[in-house]
């Protein structure tokens, strides 16, 4: 049986059954040894259910998985939307690359993610008005575009800085007069 992170009935348990599927996939197996090797991927509250249930009380594989996820649907952490992503909003002192990274690491836990809704969420998000113009220009079509798009921002941007530090009279440091 191939190992897989025990489920103890805490997230989605539809994402257990389906991870215990696919590591079953490259073998054919009967549903009597579905049964009997799905107890062994459970742990905890969700091992004590299994224990519980009555001697075949389940028929087959699926009705076992439809039973455990009908069991521990309460404990279901709510998948996050694409529309979830409205929420995230750049703080008034907060970098535009903290900001990109805080919305990147949230948009890659919502699993049927909306490309378009994305953009919109980001661009309504930031409070950076000329990266928001940067982004209008060519919309990127996805995340992987968004990514490289924001880098190629953020890279401009400090470059822009190190010119203006370098351009100052000093080079960018204090003279003993200014101090």
């Amino acid at each position: 049986m191939p190992t897989i992170k025990a489920y103890d009935g805490m997230g989605n348990p539809a994402n257990h059954v389906r991870t215990f599927s696919n590591a079953l996939l490259p073998q054919p197996v009967n549903h009597a040894i579905q049964c009997r090797d799905f107890s062994q991927t459970l742990s905890r509250m969700t091992q004590r259910w299994y224990s519980r249930l009555p001697p075949n009380s389940t028929g087959s594989f699926r009705e076992l998985s439809q039973a455990s996820i009908k069991q521990f649907i309460s404990e279901n952490v709510y998948e996050k939307s694409s529309a979830s992503l409205i929420s995230i909003v750049q703080g008034t002192k907060e970098s535009l690359i903290d900001y990109l990274n805080s919305f990147i690491k949230e948009a890659l836990k919502v699993p049927d993610l909306d490309d378009k809704v994305t953009m919109i969420a980001l661009q309504q998000g930031t409070n950076d008005e000329f990266f928001k113009m940067f982004l209008a220009k060519r919309a990127p079509e996805n995340m992987l575009q968004l990514q490289s798009r924001s880098g190629k921002y953020i890279q401009v941007e400090k470059s822009m800085e190190k010119i203006v530090v370098n351009n100052e009279p000093t080079g960018g440091k204090k003279r003993k007069t200014d101090q």
